[in-house]
């Protein structure tokens, strides 16, 4: 297979995934609630579920499965007096878990973008969060935060520092610095547990709930704007991927003509050397007879 096939194959290979992406956006309807849908987003392991158990009183219980390994990749909520909370799979495990998270991310109007706290922002979460803002439009900056968690693992100096970070590299590649909330699970489960207020405070849960409570969120306003922004997003990227083709496509006609053409050389010089091996052999013929 050569570099030009290669390329073909990887562009026809991208296109296909960018529209099953748009579909399964697009298919992504709403949960048909006037509450406000919290979605938690982020790398698999990052404490989504944790966090959510946390915030709908779950303490006792997994209402929302937190194990390690790799579940069957699907979208749960559980709905609460004010809010429909969503769980999605962990990004970046496979293609078709992403595909689930992004269609359980489309009917967010707020979402909890999960970071564990261990340091910066990797490549994949700053790509998914790009894409993400771009979804959210005009709603981005007040409808997404940033949850730092499991930070009992961590010293004050070194949250600062990983706090500060992940905000620099979010005013870097998504233009501004998104509300950023740290908590601690573990921390309000014991509280929780023992009836210990010090630690439900120090544990951010109610903070993170409270901050819930306080957005000014118009549900039918921001599901028009990501409707919107969402199909404009897809309309760009399948112009990108028909751009690609097309050029992928030009360089195979391209190639396929040159082949052609040679092709008619070798026909056109075959042709004349027979006729000249047949003018030949007549000549020697007519030596031979002694003409």
């Amino acid at each position: 297979m050569d570099n030009l096939e290669k390329r073909y194959k990887k562009t026809i290979k991208n296109s296909e995934v960018v529209l099953k992406q748009g579909n399964t956006l697009l298919q992504a309807k709403s949960e048909g609630t006037s509450k406000p849908v919290v979605v938690a987003w982020g790398l698999m392991n990052a404490g989504k579920s944790y966090l959510l158990n946390m915030l709908t009183e779950h303490i006792d219980s997994e209402y929302f499965k937190t194990n390690d390994f790799r579940e069957t990749a699907e979208v749960k909520k559980f709905e609460t007096d004010d809010f429909v909370f969503l769980d999605t799979p962990g990004l970046d495990a496979s293609t078709e878990d992403n595909l689930t998270a992004m269609k359980g991310v489309g009917k967010a109007d707020i979402v909890l973008f999960v970071h564990q706290l261990q340091g910066e922002l990797e490549a994949v979460e700053i790509e998914f969060l790009q894409n993400l803002v771009n979804s959210f439009g005009e709603y981005a900056s007040d409808n997404i935060i940033v949850v730092l968690s499991k930070v009992d693992k961590e010293e004050d100096k070194k949250l600062e520092d990983i706090r500060n970070k992940v905000l620099q590299q979010c005013e870097i590649y998504i233009g501004f610095e998104p509300k950023c909330i740290a908590v601690s699970n573990t921390v309000y489960k014991t509280g929780a547990e023992k009836n210990i207020e010090g630690l439900i405070k120090i544990s951010n849960i109610d903070s993170l709930h409270d901050l819930l409570q306080k957005l000014s969120v118009s549900v039918q306003d921001v599901r028009a704007e990501r409707q919107l922004q969402q199909k404009q997003q897809l309309i760009k990227q399948l112009k990108e991927e028909k751009k690609q083709l097309d050029q992928v496509l030009n360089k195979y006609k391209e190639k396929a003509s040159n082949i052609e053409a040679d092709a008619k050389s070798f026909s056109s010089t075959m042709k004349n050397l027979k006729s000249f091996m047949v003018d030949i052999s007549k000549e020697h013929y007519k030596l031979e007879m002694g003409e």
